[in-house]
């Protein structure tokens, strides 16, 4: 084997002496001000809610059809409630688009987007219950799609789910700026509540 030289990785700019006699080894004491109000506040966004809220949001999110931690998840990180699903059905086979149609059209109180490769296979309950789209194959079509659909119903991006089934779709959530990705497999094969 040839001879490796061992480089010392630094981590953190900060060179301090090492602890004297009677050190534990632990971090700093941060006895400051403002320390204190984030720890306050981080102890009271993560207070658990009283169970009428739990159950709000339990009901909220069944109506969703998601469960209970994914919806207080996008609560808690973007502190606005879901009001919007896309669905791109992209890739699905004809028995798994009638049972994502079917799950698709059950969902209430939410605005609905679903884009489909062939508008023929689509479901008249769902070309009733959601605004269809004709996937084009181009991500950037899909994006301007779903940017005139949140503009169109006023509603944020925050505020946004979507469920897909391509690393694209996921891609194209992300640059949306979209509360949460779902994979259509795990929102589709989950439980009926």
């Amino acid at each position: 084997m040839p001879f490796r030289r061992h480089i010392p990785v630094q981590l953190s700019p900060y060179r301090g002496e090492s602890p004297g006699a009677g050190h534990n080894g632990g971090p700093a004491l941060d006895l400051s001000w403002e320390a204190w109000l984030w720890r306050r506040a981080h102890a009271q966004a993560w207070k658990p809610p009283h169970r009428e809220i739990s159950l709000h949001r339990m009901r909220r999110a069944e109506r969703l059809g998601l469960d209970y931690k994914a919806y207080a998840g996008v609560l808690m990180n973007r502190g606005t409630h879901l009001g919007a699903a896309i669905f791109l059905l992209e890739g699905l086979s004809a028995h798994e688009l009638a049972h994502a149609a079917k799950k698709i059209a059950s969902i209430s109180d939410c605005a609905i987007f679903a884009s489909v490769s062939d508008p023929a296979v689509a479901d008249a309950a769902l070309a009733q219950r959601a605004d269809l789209h004709v996937l084009a194959g181009d991500e950037r079509a899909t994006s301007r799609a779903i940017d005139r659909f949140i503009l169109r119903h006023r509603l944020t991006p925050s505020g946004t789910f979507m469920v897909g089934t391509a690393h694209a779709h996921l891609r194209t959530a992300e640059d949306c700026g979209l509360a949460l990705f779902l994979w259509a497999g795990d929102y589709f094969n989950a439980p009926s509540n």
